[in-house]
């Protein structure tokens, strides 16, 4: 009995971590001059084709929208006096959000750059291969209970979608009765893995995940990708990686 309640309190705490977790966190407010120049990188290398905005405070529309040219960098001219959002994003992955105020008069602290690096906390693999696990409900006949002691299980007949980052380059597979999947001669580059959703868990139905993936063939990388169905934060389903 006192192993069930420390892990109904457990899972109660780590609720509260993820509501808290989802709570905007306000920005730095940094002064820029009215010419600016953003760099954006994906694992300390420059990438092409990030979409940088300049959207005024209060204001949907941008006032500057353009796109990293082969050395990651796009230069901004002539920015009004007022305070902005500069976003830098490629298929809806962030690179980064600053808060920014363009002056008048630049003096020695007012930034003339800003580096951005663009989905660095991307899977890397040799393979695009793995599984799709996780835990379920147990089945002692008390819905409580069966939160308490979930099952392990695996997800077959799951769609699965690789695309190239930057062209329309495209594989598509299922993941079998034992929830493997296989995408096979994938050449290297950067891609953006979408795992389908619906799949009932602990802690939710399952949303779509999506998430960027380097395939590589350097040393030093996994061979797979063993993915787990759980709470990713902001009361999100989703797979991840295990964390090491």
């Amino acid at each position: 009995m006192k192993g069930t309640v420390i892990r109904m309190l457990t899972l109660l705490v780590f609720g509260m971590q993820v509501a808290f977790g989802c709570s905007l966190q306000s920005s730095e407010l940094r002064q820029v001059s009215p010419d600016l120049t953003v760099v954006v990188t994906h694992r300390q290398k420059p990438i092409a084709g990030i979409e940088v905005r300049v959207v005024p405070e209060n204001v949907i529309e941008p006032v500057f929208t353009g796109a990293t040219d082969r050395n990651g960098t796009v230069r901004i001219h002539g920015l009004m006096v007022g305070r902005y959002h500069l976003m830098a994003s490629h298929e809806g992955f962030d690179g980064g959000r600053e808060w920014i105020e363009v002056v008048a008069v630049p003096d020695s602290a007012t930034r003339k750059r800003f580096d951005f690096q663009w989905a660095d906390w991307s899977y890397q693999t040799r393979r695009v291969a793995g599984t799709l696990a996780g835990l379920v409900p147990g089945n002692t006949g008390n819905k409580l209970m069966d939160i308490v002691h979930p099952t392990e299980t695996v997800f077959p007949g799951v769609d699965i979608t690789l695309k190239s980052a930057f062209s329309d380059e495209e594989y598509r597979t299922v993941s079998d009765s034992s929830g493997t999947f296989v995408i096979g001669d994938v050449p290297d580059g950067i891609y953006v893995l979408s795992i389908a959703g619906g799949m009932k868990a602990i802690t939710g139905t399952a949303d779509i995940t999506r998430q960027v993936v380097d395939v590589t063939h350097a040393a030093n990388v996994r061979e797979s990708l063993p993915l787990r169905l759980k709470d990713t934060g902001c009361y999100r389903t989703e797979f991840a990686l295990p964390e090491e």
